[in-house]
């Protein structure tokens, strides 16, 4: 890193907000040096459109639009008041945060449903998807892409995320006024979207077409009724004929399979990351080979995201409060036996070593803040310094 945060070093030696939201949290899981993520997220702050969008790419020669990455650049705020400290920084970074949002909703029709967003609406690299059919949940340049669930339930992620921000920051009415406008997002893309004989949300109105995406996004923004989240959750395990997450859009996957506490999920999942092992690789390739065309295109930043959730979802070692203040540890093994990890906090390390046999969890949480250790249903106070685990 030198001037910038660049997704690859060949093809792209430039950021892209999608890309940039993912890397930026593995180097959360590496180092309590956040300096480089504050020049990320202020780069794009800084590089604003006077409608308050965000550049596709930057620093560029050309022009690329897409709001789906500008939402991408909201959710880099939320990461960064739950994982790290420098509360000023953030403040002088809430005016761009507010026009951004602002320039979203101008796209908002009379339900609250983001309608023919500008530029390329890009979401993930899945094969179906690049076909360009209106039934996608992207578009071309140019395209006029109408309602895609995908993108609303992203949208209603990055109003979660700034409701978060403004509320930390003690403005509480602007954290109220993200709160209601998910509220009413979500009721629209409910019954917008929802496909009650199959349990799952679609990716159009038209109900013909189903991903991953939309389940995980939905789930994550906590847009769900409980009985619909529970049934899209077991249809997003269960259903082989779902789209599927690529490397990028596998984050998402994976933060929703945490959510469950399923690190089982998580660790049979990565098989594609062994299988770029088969092939000689020692990165991750943009998406994933077809019949029409092999990628050629083998190293991305974005693919090393399974490092932020071995510490945050197998050790389980989470920010329970905005500026870390506090900690919450709820390991999901997934099978594994024993668990010792270290993560970064802005006040030092936290360390846990456990060991996992029959159902039980014994071991010591090390942590500069106070918090709680969750295991199967039950809490036991962290306070700071060693604390020793035993059921």
């Amino acid at each position: 890193c030198h001037e910038m945060l660049f997704d690859c070093p060949y093809y792209e030696q430039q950021m892209y907000p999608g890309d940039t939201r993912v890397q930026l949290q593995v180097l959360s899981a590496l180092s309590r040096d956040d300096r480089i993520i504050r020049r990320a997220i202020e780069l794009y702050d800084l590089a604003q459109r006077d409608d308050g969008m965000v550049p596709f790419n930057w620093p560029t020669r050309g022009t690329q639009e897409g709001a789906t990455y500008t939402i991408a650049y909201v959710l880099m705020y939320g990461d960064y008041i739950m994982n790290h400290a420098n509360r000023e920084w953030l403040r002088a970074r809430i005016p761009g945060l507010r026009k951004t949002m602002s320039g979203l909703e101008y796209y908002e029709n009379k339900d609250g449903l983001l309608e023919d967003i500008p530029g390329w609406s890009f979401v993930d690299w899945v094969p179906d998807w690049l076909l360009g059919t209106p039934e996608c949940s992207q578009t071309r340049p140019g395209e006029k892409g109408g309602v895609s669930c995908v993108i609303n339930a992203h949208w209603a992620m990055a109003l979660k995320a700034a409701a978060t921000v403004e509320r930390a920051l003690g403005n509480e009415l602007m954290a109220q006024y993200w709160d209601k406008k998910r509220e009413r997002l979500g009721e629209a893309i409910v019954a917008r979207f929802w496909d009650q004989e199959r349990g799952l949300l679609a990716d159009s109105d038209k109900r013909e077409h189903y991903s991953e995406h939309a389940q995980c996004l939905a789930i994550l923004a906590d847009i769900l009724p409980r009985d619909k989240r529970m049934r899209a959750f077991q249809h997003l395990v269960e259903d082989e004929d779902l789209k599927r997450c690529t490397v990028y859009f596998s984050y998402y996957l994976f933060e929703t399979y945490f959510k469950f506490g399923r690190g089982d999920l998580f660790r049979r999942r990565l098989d594609l990351w062994r299988s770029y092992l088969k092939k000689g690789l020692t990165t991750t390739q943009e998406s994933p080979d077809s019949e029409k065309q092999e990628v050629r295109s083998d190293c991305h930043a974005w693919g090393a995201h399974p490092i932020w959730f071995m510490q945050t979802g197998l050790a389980g070692i989470r920010s329970d409060a905005p500026f870390f203040a506090r900690v919450c540890v709820q390991p999901s093994p997934g099978g594994l036996r024993d668990i010792e990890a270290t993560h970064p906090h802005p006040d030092g390390w936290i360390k846990v070593n456990l060991k996992f046999e029959r159902g039980k969890v014994s071991g010591t949480v090390t942590t500069p803040v106070p918090g709680r250790f969750v295991w199967r249903g039950k809490e036991v106070p962290l306070v700071v310094g060693e604390n020793t685990i035993v059921e």
